[in-house]
């Protein structure tokens, strides 16, 4: 039986999400407070989930679907039907496209969504790090201030063109996002990660950044093309590995299957990839 979810389902169903994808459990619990959520019931068991957000994707006019079928009811045409419900409430909100993620370690999802007509437009890898503490950086390194941001998000911008014009991923340079787009970045920036966001130098010369989170991942690690290809990647990520083992947490982050050069550094600093995952999207306009 399809039917819309009960609050007090909301940590079985984070729970059933979160063993077969790996985000954290706050990130899964995020996601469905903002969306609308139906679950398949069978002999008073969630068996599967299905959810839409119609503002989460960060393009506007695309909303974004997850559905999720625990392994046991599998091949049952439950998620079938599930995709079928909140697709048909889709077309009513009349959204530009729709987007998803799914596992392409497991070829029944990319099937799944290809055959629904989502065309891949990138992946991630989840990658763990598996190993002790090494030498520390010896770049000078201090925490982002409020005066920082403009550089900041100018300096990312040029970091990620060349891999997001690489893949055609719209728009190339990050500083050419909506002004609706770019004021929720800065707002994130400013409000959620501040505490959270590094600024590496060589000397008084801006290096690269990331952002080193209380559970143990890292995001937005990026060098300055100014100062790309000095080694200076590897300073930031052993900063990153040591501090993260400093508080017994094991250090992991998601890096885009497509970021070759990124890849080979985090393998060679030690990381191992764990899951793959890709974001499919689907235009309707």
């Amino acid at each position: 039986m399809i039917r819309e979810w009960l609050p007090p389902e909301r940590e079985s169903v984070v729970k059933m999400i979160g063993e077969g994808i790996l985000w954290r459990l706050e990130e899964i619990a995020a996601m469905l407070q903002n969306s609308t959520v139906y679950v398949y019931e069978e002999k008073g068991q969630i068996r599967a989930c299905a959810m839409y957000d119609l503002t989460s994707f960060g393009d506007d006019g695309t909303a974004e679907i997850h559905l999720y079928t625990h392994p046991a009811s599998r091949n049952q045409g439950i998620g079938s039907a599930l995709f079928d419900k909140v697709w048909t409430e889709l077309q009513d909100k009349k959204p530009a496209a729709v987007a998803t993620t799914y596992r392409v370690d497991q070829q029944p999802s990319t099937d799944f969504f290809a055959q629904r007509g989502f065309q891949p437009i990138w992946g991630h890898h989840f990658m763990k790090y598996i190993g002790e503490a090494g030498p520390e950086p010896v770049l000078s390194v201090r925490k982002f201030e409020e005066k920082d941001l403009d550089m900041y998000i100018q300096s990312q911008s040029d970091a990620y063109y060349e891999v997001r014009k690489g893949i055609d991923l719209k728009p190339y340079k990050l500083t050419d996002y909506t002004e609706k787009t770019m004021t929720s970045w800065k707002t994130w920036i400013l409000n959620d990660m501040r505490e959270d966001i590094y600024l590496f130098y060589d000397q008084e010369s801006f290096v690269g950044s990331l952002i080193l989170t209380p559970h143990g991942e890292v995001y937005d690690v990026f060098v300055d093309p100014v100062h790309q290809g000095k080694g200076f990647g590897e300073q930031l990520v052993r900063f990153f590995v040591n501090r993260t083992l400093e508080k017994g947490l094991q250090p992991h982050l998601i890096t885009g299957t497509h970021n070759h050069p990124a890849i080979h550094l985090y393998e060679k600093a030690g990381f191992q990839i764990c899951q793959t995952t890709t974001t499919g999207k689907r235009e309707l306009a």
